[in-house]
């Protein structure tokens, strides 16, 4: 094997060509706690690859076994934000299928690129045929939300669909479909709760490819949840039932028949998993008996085909790990069914989701652990697995560094280096059911001057009451604040930076009403009574200048907001008529931003369609007739500090629940004042971003909130690579840019490789420099064959600008070890050794 490995690694043949980059290519970085939610199903496929599904970022895959995620979104292909089940031809693991509520989409090169093959429907699970891999089934309803299940098939490999069921009873919601091993004829559908609606809970059985059915758990009461085939008896079927007391253990049943006729074998119910390595062994795993205090918790197992007393509990939740939650519910599942998957390719693996997070036992049930977040030296760090509403970011003015994010969900946390590592803040008497494991922050604000010093709502409920919350110490402590607030969300929080450090003006609103603080924040009166908005911010140069925004326009006050000194200044365009918080179909001002170095100088971003990027020139009292950046679903604006004339914009389609619009454009920049605008989303999965943040402290910072795919960090791109896959048959040449900047002009470098993945990496240099790249025989050829004829100048030095150029030559046939596997690199530059760049991926297809 290692002879193999190593003859495939000299097609990672390099041909040093030193040639400048440009040094302005820049990319976002994910830069997340990890977690969010909902991820409705996982599965990993027969060469390890893991698929889980979310419901505002797509597809979440995996290529190192559940060690690192990475979101697919519109640039591959997937435009569907909601996906909902996942498929993959054991055969070919090159192909996977997804279903989604835009039908089913297609991946024919391990998931790098997908095409939509089936249009419509709301697809809740699909199944490949073993035996035919030309069959695929689909679970087909006419809509995420009704009980209508209907059997979508393909007999081209998916290239074609048709509804193909006959008489399938109304009302039906398919949560679940087998194919029989040796029989792609032959179909069994569980039916019951999905996510959205539900229908009758039974089995059903077809074995004409799912025209003609046959009701086969009709006997179980409608107490069936979960169903799997037996491995070593293609006609057997188990089932899983509850117990009608719902305290009690639930029951497991096998047919000989494939349903015709059941057989109690057991009192474990839950989820099956049968082990289909060693005959009569088979564990099962209850989600919603995961608290310590639940005598049915953890993973149970027979070596004796379930039968009797033979089970015995291998996993208890009370040894697992949560990762930061912490929470008595974070290891529950999403449903009994297709939120557990078991890997096609390593028998001891199982994988689940739920409503917020993703685990796995890598030894067939013994330990569990997390797939969303790790713990790091000062925090967690997301694995990749994220899928959250970011609604607000803040960086201290005199720390780029101090970095706290608002999600819905997640509540409030905080970063101290610069977004890398992640310290929830979650108070639990203020957080509802939360109790400080999760929450809703809608606004965070930072005083400008004063070193710790942060303001926060946070509540239970994204809509509920909320308290405002005030902190001396990074919020590490929190004190109530917020007297005279009513009940309900608290948004929009801004701050004079002119006033009293001891005694700040703070702005804030609460159900559409704005109100005003002249003791930083302790107390509250009613400012202007509107029911419209949501937004506000004090411009910055005297402070006099008070705004706010919403559905109803904007309104501006020159007189620190006082009572009675209001004003709509807004063309009709501001107006909408749904009312906040800026949801689904909302129209209105969602961010206001007075420019700090320009008088007078105010930018709106109105929500909507034929709307945009507004400005005014003299402090709001009138506006430009047309918008400088048009939009329809801008949410925020940002200037980058000390040049007014360079804007960002964000922009998103989506806010809490998913849902892709080409208009969505992620982040656009402008270094005119607004007359053009570029794209800047390289490195978004998906180009729906709520919110940005900068930071005085560090001109170049940019921070980006989206939809799904959570924190992001724009960065210099110090790695590129012109291709994202080679291929193995027909070889070609990878050229690879190292761009790490003047700094490092006539330095030492070495380029690296690995097939074995990012996660741990290495320290080096006594702990100051880390490598993602994980060790392996690849990098040890790339290390041994440095200036090889192999390997030409691949240790060299970069050029007068701090670039070089790498390319690397691969011959027809010789990459055929390492089809289907991804190969990152990396350099690190030496004499010293100061600096690693982050790893680029190359995918090997045949």
């Amino acid at each position: 094997m290692y002879r193999f490995l190593i003859r495939g690694s000299l097609l990672l043949v390099f041909v040093i060509a030193i040639r400048a980059q440009s040094p302005s290519l820049r990319r976002f970085t994910p830069a997340n706690p990890g977690g969010g939610g909902w991820f409705e199903r996982i599965a990993a496929g027969p060469t390890g690859l893991v698929v889980a599904c979310s419901d505002l970022s797509g597809a979440y895959i995996s290529r190192d076994r559940g060690m690192t995620f990475t979101s697919v979104g519109p640039a591959r292909g997937l435009v569907a934000t909601h996906v909902a089940g996942v498929a993959f031809d054991a055969n070919d693991g090159k192909r996977i299928f997804l279903g989604t509520d835009q039908g089913v989409f297609r991946s024919v090169d391990y998931g790098h690129s997908f095409q939509q093959v089936h249009a419509t429907g709301y697809v809740e699970t699909l199944a490949v045929a073993r035996s035919n891999p030309q069959r695929i089934y689909a679970a087909w309803h006419p809509a995420y939300d009704q009980a209508a299940g209907r059997m979508l098939r393909s007999a081209d490999g998916g290239s074609t669909w048709q509804l193909v069921d006959l008489n399938l009873p109304s009302g039906l919601r398919i949560i679940e479909v087998l194919v029989k091993e040796d029989d792609a004829d032959t179909v069994i559908i569980l039916t019951g709760e999905g996510r959205f609606a539900s229908g009758p809970k039974s089995i059903y059985r077809s074995t004409d490819g799912g025209v003609h059915w046959t009701e086969v758990g009709g006997g179980f009461n409608q107490l069936v949840v979960d169903i799997a085939l037996d491995p070593f008896d293609s006609d057997a079927l188990y089932a899983s039932v509850d117990d009608p007391n719902p305290s009690s253990f639930g029951h497991l049943y096998r047919s000989p028949n494939l349903g015709s006729t059941w057989n109690l074998l057991g009192n474990r119910g839950g989820h099956i998993w049968p082990d289909r390595e060693v005959a009569g062994v088979i564990r099962m795993l209850d989600a919603r008996t995961f608290f310590p205090w639940d005598p049915r918790e953890g993973i149970w197992e027979s070596t004796q085909g379930g039968v009797g007393g033979s089970w015995t509990r291998v996993g208890s939740v009370t040894a697992w790990d949560s990762a930061w939650s912490g929470a008595p519910w974070a290891f529950e599942a999403t449903q009994q069914v297709g939120a557990f998957g078991e890997d096609q390719s390593d028998a001891s693996t199982l994988y689940w989701v739920n409503s917020q997070f993703g685990y796995v036992t890598r030894d067939r049930g013994r330990h569990v652990s997390p797939v969303f977040s790790r713990a790091a030296a000062a925090g967690w760090s997301s694995t990749g697995l994220d899928n959250v509403v970011v609604v607000d970011l803040a960086v201290a003015a005199s720390d780029a560094n101090v970095v706290y994010a608002g999600f819905l969900d997640l509540g409030i946390w905080r970063s101290l280096d610069g977004g890398r590592q992640w310290t929830p803040l979650n108070a639990p008497s203020h957080t509802g059911g939360w109790n400080g494991h999760g929450g809703n922050t809608w606004s965070v604000l930072v005083d400008p001057v004063l070193s710790g010093t942060v303001w926060a709502p946070q509540s239970g409920e994204a809509l509920g009451d909320a308290t405002l919350l005030k902190s001396t110490d990074h919020g590490t402590t929190w004190i109530t604040v917020g007297a005279g607030l009513p009940p309900g969300p608290i948004l929009g929080l801004s701050l004079d930076p002119t006033s009293p450090v001891g005694a700040r003006r703070i702005f804030a609103t609460v159900n559409g009403d704005v109100f005003g603080s002249d003791d930083g924040g302790v107390t509250f009166t009613l400012r202007l009574a509107n029911g419209g908005l949501h937004f506000t911010a004090v411009d910055p140069l005297g402070g006099a200048t008070v705004y706010a925004g919403g559905e109803d326009g904007l309104w501006r006050s020159t007189s620190s907001g006082l009572v009675g000194t209001w004003l709509d200044t807004s063309p009709t365009a501001f107006h909408g008529n749904v009312a906040g918080p800026p949801t689904w179909g909302w129209v209105g001002v969602e961010s206001i931003l007075p420019d700090p170095g320009t008088a007078g100088r105010v930018y709106a971003v109105v929500h909507g369609a034929n709307r945009g990027l507004y400005v005014s020139q003299d402090h709001g009292a009138t506006w430009g007739a047309t918008p400088i950046y048009a939009n329809d679903v801008l949410r925020d604006v940002a200037i980058r500090p000390g040049d007014p004339m360079h804007l960002y914009a964000a922009s998103s389609s989506a806010f809490d629940a998913g849902g892709y619009d080409p208009a969505s454009q992620g982040v656009v920049e402008s270094l005119d004042g607004g007359l053009t605008w570029t794209t800047l989303h390289r490195g978004l999965a998906w180009p729906l971003v709520l919110t940005l943040a900068t930071s005085p402290a560090d001109p170049e910072m940019l921070l980006a909130g989206a939809a799904g795919p959570g924190i992001h960090r724009l960065t210099r791109e110090t790695l590129s690579l012109d291709s994202e896959t080679a291929s193995a048959a027909g070889g070609g040449v990878l050229s690879l840019s190292l761009t790490p900047g003047p700094n490092f002009a006539g330095r030492t470098y070495v380029l690296l490789a690995t097939i074995s993945g990012t996660f741990p990496g290495v320290d080096l240099a006594g702990g100051t420099v880390h490598l993602d790249l994980q060790p392996d025989l690849v990098t040890q050829f790339s290390l041994q064959y440095a200036n090889s004829p192999w390997l030409a100048d691949s240790l060299s030095s970069f050029d007068g600008t701090g670039a070089a150029q790498v390319t690397a030559t691969f011959p027809p046939g010789l990459l055929g070890v390492l089809v289907g596997q991804t190969v990152h690199y990396a350099y690190v530059t030496l004499g010293p050794t100061d600096f690693a760049s982050p790893p680029r991926a190359l995918l090997v297809l045949p």
